[in-house]
């Protein structure tokens, strides 16, 4: 088993904070990256495991020039409490906490930018602890099998491409079992002009790394208590 995580902030930006440069940056900080740029430097890294239909990828090191990424919130909105993990425009987000939960469990070499939080005038604004953009670098493409699975089996809908490789996990309990092995990844397809900026905050953990999680009392990781994450529950087990 192991666990899908979209947040609802990625669907529906309850939060309304979107990702900006820095005021005043110049053309050579990095504060994004572009699909096809980002994912056309994937390169193959060393199987965990042996599954015919499943190649894991390395995402690229961002450090290379300036990063720094900010936050703007609409006006009011810069009150609201913000989860611990998140994701909106294609970024994920995560907070101190879940950074020291991260780098306890996983060993991979991931990426971690400070993030700046600004109010609708782009003034810094205070948080109770820092939060960073974080470049999860390990993906994996899985080969769709012969057919689509559903969203009625799946308990969530999917987003597109996701329920193509989806059918493959569910029919095949020594892969699920498999990807339980991973503290987190996420999932390319092959074709990268078919590829999209939202699959990039779909995360999938494992129970190790959920329950960590969940000692630690980190907020934004409900899951689900309704089929289809109805009252916005953003996590569910497959």
């Amino acid at each position: 088993m192991f666990y899908r995580f979209l947040s609802k902030l990625a669907t529906q930006e309850r939060l309304e904070a979107f990702p900006v440069p820095r005021p005043g940056s110049d053309a050579r900080e990095r504060w994004g990256v572009g699909l096809i740029h980002y994912e056309k430097k994937f390169t193959p890294a060393p199987d965990i495991f042996q599954q015919p239909g499943v190649k894991f990828f390395q995402a690229p090191l961002l450090s290379d020039r300036p990063v720094m990424t900010c936050l703007r919130f609409h006006q009011g909105k810069e009150v609201e409490p913000i989860p611990d993990l998140w994701g909106v425009g294609g970024y994920l987000f995560i907070s101190e906490r879940a950074k020291s939960v991260i780098k306890n469990i996983d060993t991979m070499e991931h990426e971690y930018f400070p993030v700046q939080l600004l109010n609708h005038k782009e003034e810094p604004i205070a948080s109770e602890q820092a939060y960073y953009w974080f470049n999860e670098r390990r993906f994996l493409t899985i080969t769709p099998s012969n057919r689509v699975a559903t969203a009625a089996e799946l308990g969530f809908y999917p987003i597109p491409k996701e329920e193509d490789f989806m059918a493959r996990v569910k029919d095949s309990p020594t892969l699920r079992e498999q990807l339980g092995q991973i503290p987190l990844w996420r999932h390319c397809i092959a074709d990268i002009d078919q590829r999209h900026l939202k699959a990039r905050t779909v995360l999938y953990l494992n129970e190790t790394l959920v329950e960590a999680f969940r000692v630690e009392g980190i907020k934004g990781l409900d899951l689900y208590s309704e089929k289809y994450g109805i009252t916005e529950e953003s996590l569910c087990s497959i």
